[in-house]
């Protein structure tokens, strides 16, 4: 489970979060670890997704899911460019802090129409997560939903000769059910704040290589060949429905998590001598960012539902910081092809972390305009 499988639980009486936004990167590449990877079809279903607020001149940044600059192709050895980034990373100073603050962005793209005309708009959320050092400490977590609007300017143009309504209709491919293709309420301002707070005795929300604590992490080893140990007693203490050379891709969810600069060097090794691994190249993320295309695992042969199209390829990539190797953005769907009304290299969706994310003295507090959830997080 990660962090945001963990808010939407904790939040029964919100909104709930689009599986698509929050988690369907995830489980299929998730997926594509476990078992070949194959040709599939997913439908974009649509809710007011309920996420958390983040600076607000950072959210007014991401304007569009603009095309994704073609990455530069890597040269022969290309995974060489990860090697270096460790080198750099590893030099790096540590940082510390009460709180690993962990800040979201969630975009993703859909087909409408008003007017008997069709064009795209842009969802943006937002999550921010406080997990704390101290055991006793209560975590805590701040969803808020913030815009629903025209995707680009001539998608604007387009909803100004509708005459600007404030509803629009899915666009969907026939036989879709009506409670999936229903209205969409357009609007610039936030809504469906939420918050929690509970205590976790600890524990990571993000449950993907098990339970673990900051304590746990800060105890990983920092050269490869005592990270993969560590990683092959995590595999055998876990299920087992693969080998550990198929489980050892994983190892990228660390990037995800709060560990150190010497021990994410180890880990950009190890995933660099992994023959799953594929550098691209550098590519601008969809905040406008520079950094380095890498995937972990097969990234192609996917397709999902975007509009009247019911199998529009799709690929994905995560996008490392080059100075850092933290994680800019993770598992962005980007489209493989061309249709009506989506230009190839289009991000469809994306999870990325803001510039705040890492270890913090400031402790949070009370969300102004929030809802306080009664539920606590299992």
């Amino acid at each position: 489970m990660d962090e945001l499988e963990l808010l939407a639980r904790s939040l029964p009486d919100a909104p709930p979060p689009s599986p698509e936004v929050v988690g369907r990167a995830h489980a299929r590449l998730t997926a594509a670890m476990e078992r070949p990877a194959r040709r599939r079809s997913a439908f974009w279903g649509w809710t007011a997704t309920a996420t958390v607020a983040v600076v607000t001149a950072v959210v007014s940044a991401v304007t569009i899911l603009a095309p994704a600059p073609a990455p530069v192709i890597a040269p022969p050895g290309g995974n060489d460019a990860l090697l270096r980034l460790a080198d750099d990373v590893a030099r790096l100073p540590e940082t510390t802090g009460p709180y690993w603050l962990r800040p979201l962005i969630n975009g993703s793209l859909l087909r409408v129409e008003a007017g008997g005309e069709a064009f795209n708009v842009l969802s943006a959320s937002s999550a921010y997560l406080w997990q704390p050092r101290d055991p006793d400490d209560p975590v805590q977590a701040r969803q808020r939903q913030e815009y629903v609007r025209p995707a680009t300017p001539a998608d604007e143009r387009v909803w100004k000769a509708a005459g600007s309504p404030a509803e629009v209709a899915r666009v969907c491919t026939p036989g879709t059910p009506a409670k999936r293709c229903g209205k969409l309420r357009l609007g610039d301002r936030p809504a469906s704040c939420v918050y929690t707070r509970t205590r976790q005795s600890g524990v990571l929300g993000d449950r993907r290589l098990g339970e673990l604590t900051p304590a746990d992490l800060a105890a990983l080893p920092a050269d490869v060949n005592g990270l993969r140990e560590r990683l092959r007693r995590q595999w055998q203490a876990g299920e087992r429905h693969e080998s550990f050379e198929e489980f050892l891709p994983r190892a990228s969810w660390l990037l995800e998590m709060p560990i150190g600069p010497r021990v994410r060097a180890a880990v950009l090794r190890l995933l660099a001598g992994l023959p799953t691994t594929t550098v691209g190249g550098t590519a601008e993320d969809p905040l406008g960012r520079r950094g380095l295309a890498v995937t972990f695992v097969k990234s192609e042969g996917f397709a999902m539902q975007f509009g009247a199209d019911d199998e529009v390829a799709e690929r994905y990539t995560t996008i490392l910081d080059p100075r850092t190797g933290a994680v800019l953005v993770a598992n962005a769907s980007v489209a493989a092809e061309s249709v009506e009304g989506l230009a190839e290299g289009t991000y469809l969706s994306y999870q990325a972390w803001t510039d705040e994310a890492g270890w913090t003295s400031d402790r949070p507090e009370r969300p102004r305009g929030c809802r306080l959830s009664s539920k606590q997080l299992p």
